[in-house]
């Protein structure tokens, strides 16, 4: 999810891929920017763009 928000897809378009409620993405992604301690999706690091290569297709 991450790695799909570090591509610059909105939440929207993140819930749509993975089947989840937008909602979802919001609380995950808040989740993920407090453990890295980023404030933005612009601010998570780019190597979380690699992870979605091993993703399972449905997830790309």
């Amino acid at each position: 999810m991450a790695a799909l928000a570090s591509l610059g897809y909105t939440n929207r378009e993140i819930s749509a891929k993975l089947f989840i409620t937008v909602s979802t993405v919001e609380q995950h992604l808040t989740k993920v920017f407090r453990k890295l301690k980023v404030k933005s999706r612009t601010d998570l690091p780019v190597e979380l763009e690699f992870e979605l290569e091993l993703a399972p297709p449905s997830m790309r």
